[in-house]
């Protein structure tokens, strides 16, 4: 990776850039040099250098008559070290910000949400293996079909991992559990049954967790997904979903 790369990756200019590289390949420069080094003027370059100071990227030279900026060799390391750090602290507070955030939603506010293309349908099977509660649901295809197997046996793993349930029902079921590399291991958290089509013909999948009803479909390239946030709806589709459960084998 470019020099110019890595200091975009740290959210800072090309211009950041070039004052460091200027730096890099003479060290002790003072601002009238740099300013010449890279046609920077100087009331900018006095920025630039300001912001690579507080990164720690860059140290100022105290000199008897002018002072001068040399790069920081530990800079980076000590960047990537805070940087770490940042992130440990916003992976132990973003989870407790999320409950509060539940928290401040209207407790009888329905939503609709939308989901558009893969990525999309991504986002809405994580929502799904993201909860505590068994979920219940519909099935078209395997989810390899619509995310690639990868994502699905992590997604899949992440079940078991949490001891997450599901039941589905399906048209018709595969109980060799040769969809995932976890084999029938994954029946320890996942249950099918198969409904004849002449009773039901299944050709878009749905989900039912919470207060969740949610469905998304995939046919010829054409993808995307609803989440109905709405106590009642799930409710009754719930209910649905076990006159159905008793019908199937």
């Amino acid at each position: 990776m470019s020099l110019a790369k890595v200091i975009q990756q740290l959210r800072l200019s090309d211009k950041h850039a070039l004052v460091y590289e200027a730096l890099m390949k003479k060290p002790y420069a003072t601002p009238l040099e740099l300013s010449r080094a890279t046609k920077i003027n100087r009331s900018s370059l006095y920025r630039y250098l300001e912001d690579l100071r507080e990164l720690g990227l860059v140290e100022l030279v105290l000199g008897d008559k002018s002072s001068s900026y040399k790069v920081n060799p530990g800079g980076l390391n000590h960047y990537l070290l805070s940087e770490e750090s940042r992130v440990e602290k916003l992976k132990k507070s973003i989870p407790k910000l999320v409950e509060e955030l539940v928290a401040v939603k209207a407790e009888n506010r329905s939503e609709v949400k939308y989901f558009d293309g893969r990525e999309g349908l991504k986002q809405m099977l994580w929502n799904v293996v993201n909860q505590k509660d068994e979920f219940l649901g519909l099935g078209y295809q395997s989810w390899n079909a619509t995310v690639g197997k990868n994502y699905a046996d992590k997604l899949r793993q992440k079940m078991l991992d949490n001891k997450l349930r599901s039941r589905e029902i399906l048209n018709e079921v595969d109980d060799s559990f040769a969809f995932t590399d976890l084999g029938k291991g994954y029946s320890q958290v996942y249950e099918h049954r198969a409904i004849d089509p002449k009773i039901l013909l299944i050709n878009h999948d749905t989900y039912i967790y919470g207060d969740v009803f949610a469905y998304y479909y995939h046919y010829e390239g054409e993808y995307f997904g609803v989440e109905i946030h709405n106590k009642e709806i799930a409710r009754t589709e719930r209910q649905m979903f076990e006159v159905l459960w008793g019908m199937a084998k």
